[in-house]
């Protein structure tokens, strides 16, 4: 896999700190000619066993729901495979936060000791890269299991067992962990991310600097002249951390 050493100077992520020691890497841009190509996240990912790589992307048949997504307005367009309507709710919170930049489905395993003393792992359901370089592995569940006091021991016992080296902490989220007024934004995101505007990007985001500290989306939307392409630009920029958007709103 590419390291975070060879990651193109012209790559917006390339600047950030500690991005070096991650385990893995932002995903890569787009081809401007054809920034529509999709790629399937799954079938590049590989694991070890008896000394051979084996494919561990999933079938069909355990994919019960997919969503395509670009994690960052200029990256490539991603399809995610995700085995609950529950996990691809969460992904697609987790794919629009604007401190993430990129996460893997499926691809860490975990040994440790459970309660009972017996050697065991888990494969966790995402792994997460955050933009100030930490990396968060996330079990999904649904809301009632994800709040449960006996499944969250085992997963503060897992914790404990997991090497600073895979990850910096270990979380567990269900959709419904999400604010609902948060959920609807993530929403808006992922839509003004499937298109592919960066001359509309570019515009806003050197507009923004002149607004003063405060302004509202239609304010900057109206100075931009551009209308419906304004508006997607602003969303995607809100998305990839370019304009913050005040937590009160």
């Amino acid at each position: 896999m590419q390291t975070a050493l060879e990651i193109a100077d012209g790559h917006p992520h390339a600047h950030l700190p500690h991005l070096w020691e991650a385990t893995f890497t932002p995903p890569p841009m787009a081809d401007p000619d054809d920034p529509h190509k999709l790629t399937r996240t799954r079938l590049s990912k590989q694991v070890m066993k008896s000394d051979k790589p084996k494919s561990v992307w999933k079938s069909s048949s355990t994919c019960r729901v997919a969503f395509v997504t670009r994690l960052h307005r200029r990256a490539v367009l991603q399809e995610f495979w995700c085995a609950s309507f529950e996990e691809a709710q969460v992904y697609l919170n987790i794919a629009g936060h604007p401190e993430v930049i990129n996460f893997m489905e499926q691809h860490t395993t975990v040994p440790f000791v459970d309660l009972s003393g017996k050697d065991t792992f888990t494969r966790v359901d995402a792994h997460v890269l955050l933009r100030n370089g930490e990396e968060v592995l996330v079990s999904v569940k649904y809301d009632e299991k994800a709040r449960r006091e006996s499944y969250l021991a085992e997963i503060a016992n897992t914790a404990e067992q997991t090497p600073c080296e895979v990850a910096d902490r270990f979380t567990v989220t269900s959709r419904y962990l999400f604010h609902p007024t948060y959920r609807a934004c993530v929403e808006a995101i992922h839509k003004a991310r499937r298109g592919w505007d960066p001359e509309a990007d570019e515009a806003v985001l050197g507009l923004a600097p002149h607004m003063g500290a405060r302004f509202t989306f239609q304010e900057i939307v109206a100075a931009s002249g551009l209308g419906h392409r304004g508006h997607r630009a602003v969303i995607r920029l809100v998305g990839d951390g370019d304009i913050g958007k005040d937590l009160l709103v």
